[in-house]
């Protein structure tokens, strides 16, 4: 029998190519709003639905006292299904211009942090789009040099830098701000031309004017928006071979680059001790933006450091080399192996904090044993104040701490507390199969918590789903494999 669906459709065509009329075809899908977030149980409000962001062009101009900027964002993207409109991150930030494939769109601004944009013409399914959005801003000033609340763009003094995560890139522009949502990023910074500029990613150009420099970085590999770095001041970039000749660069305070030269070597020893254990690093660049405000994240190719914590002092005295190989750890767990939801952090915190012990032991200080001892009796079920490991609930996050869920001690510390649990209960040497597997089979990519149970089964040979889920779903720590003594603090 003949499908009556395709018959219909060729009786209707037919009929108005005589009528001289266009009639779409009866299988197009039909043209829907697309959802103002991707389903996220943590930040409900952050990524949007509809279609898949496969590059992004992003362009910054800094007024001469970094107190103000205009921005454009140019994404490209691929509609999932049809579209009559769709939604941007946007929280702040004033919008001037709307185009979607160079043609003018309407669009409204909601107090929610979504940019809603209808454009002239509805977006067929799997149809490739260009959306464009131009905004201004003032930059937030600090004066506490401590002090990085709320997330976004950061002023001090002569500098200017951001700190993304978890929700900061839509307080700079219009973006899609979800770590599922991540793609390759071009950046323009257009500054003072007597301040330097840096972001993530390879430096393509650089054009001046009597009065600015604008810079351009192609950062080649998909990047999560809230690994975005932004980055002015008087600093001096300091370019160094490392393994297997891939780049290393640290923009470090003109001022203070004596005194923190020395410890740059760190970077490049901690990439060494991490591809021991899980094979090549998985970009062709690293290093670090030095910075006089805020604490240290793991921007991608490009850390992010305290200055006072980078001098010989500070490296004595607050342990940096190892919060050096934390950020660096990151390249591997959350850079190139993103969370697909934000439920995911652990995989990247605790990857983090596991081999930050890893090196404190071999470094001859305190044993990893030792470390996760502390944690599961000093600390214990304390640690699952913001709920199970790899299910936060986004109300313990209340008042001002709610910008920064899910970022807690379950993430860190229980999320490292798993992972040596597997360890002890499948031995070091699969243990590092299945690290290596993970972070080989998800490479540039997102995965889950499911996706890391079923490589830890398929690599040990046996399901390891029931013991992972009891340690990541549960309300309280299980018994630890191998240290029955341990009892884990109420």
């Amino acid at each position: 029998m003949k499908n009556p669906r395709r018959v219909l459709a060729t009786t209707l065509a037919l009929s108005s190519l005589a009528a001289g009329l266009t009639v779409p075809s009866a299988f197009a899908a039909p043209a829907e709003p697309g959802t103002a977030g991707i389903g996220d149980k943590v930040w409900p409000e952050l990524g949007n639905g509809g279609y898949d962001v496969v590059d992004q062009k992003l362009a910054f101009t800094f007024n001469d006292k970094l107190t103000s900027y205009t921005a454009s964002t140019t994404l490209s993207a691929r509609a999932t299904q049809g579209l009559s409109r769709f939604d941007l991150d946007l929280l702040g930030p004033e919008v001037t211009a709307v185009r979607v494939n160079g043609l003018r769109a309407s669009w409204k601004a909601t107090p929610q942090g979504e940019l809603v944009i209808t454009p002239e013409r509805a977006l067929r399914k799997n149809a490739p789009f260009t959306v464009k959005v131009d905004v201004r801003s003032n930059v937030p000033g600090v004066t506490d040099p401590k002090l990085v609340f709320p997330p976004g763009l950061i002023h001090y003094g002569d500098w200017i830098q951001a700190i993304n995560q978890p929700s900061g890139a839509r307080r700079m522009l219009a973006i899609s701000d979800h770590p599922a949502q991540k793609a390759p990023a071009t950046i323009t910074i257009t500054a003072p031309a007597r301040l330097n500029s840096i972001a993530n990613g390879k430096l393509l150009k650089t054009t001046r004017t009597r009065t600015t420099a604008t810079r351009v970085f192609r950062e080649d590999r998909r990047i999560a928006t809230e690994l975005l770095q932004i980055g002015v001041g008087p600093f001096t970039v300091v370019q160094a071979p490392g393994p297997h000749g891939m780049d290393l660069r640290y923009a470090v305070p003109t001022a203070q680059l004596a005194a923190i030269k020395p410890q740059l070597k760190s970077f490049d020893q901690s990439i060494r001790f991490m591809e021991q254990r899980l094979g090549r690093f998985p970009g062709v660049r690293a290093g670090s933006y030095i910075a006089p405000v805020g604490g240290e994240l793991e921007t991608q190719g490009l850390t992010l450091m305290p200055a006072d914590h980078m001098t010989k002092e500070g490296f004595e005295q607050n342990g940096v080399d190892g919060v050096v190989l934390h950020e660096v750890s990151h390249e591997w767990f959350g850079n190139s192996v993103s969370p697909k939801t934000w439920s995911d952090l652990w995989l990247n915190e605790g990857h983090a904090v596991f081999y930050e012990d890893v090196w404190t032991a071999a470094r001859g200080r305190q044993s990893q044993s030792e470390s996760m001892r502390h944690s599961y009796v000093e600390r214990g079920n304390q640690l699952l104040a913001n709920g199970p490991i790899a299910k936060p609930d986004p109300a313990r996050w209340p008042g001002d701490s709610a910008p920064i869920r899910p970022y807690g001690d379950a993430a860190y510390e229980g999320g490292a507390l798993t992972l040596f649990a597997l360890q002890q209960k499948v031995g070091a040497k699969v243990f590092n199969r299945i690290e290596r597997a993970w972070v080989r089979d998800h490479a540039n990519s997102v995965a889950s918590t499911e996706d890391f149970i079923a490589t830890a089964s398929k690599v040990a040979h046996q399901d390891l789903g029931p013991f992972l889920r009891s340690w990541l779903y549960g309300t309280k720590l299980p018994a630890m494999p191998g240290h029955p003594d341990w009892k884990a603090a109420a």
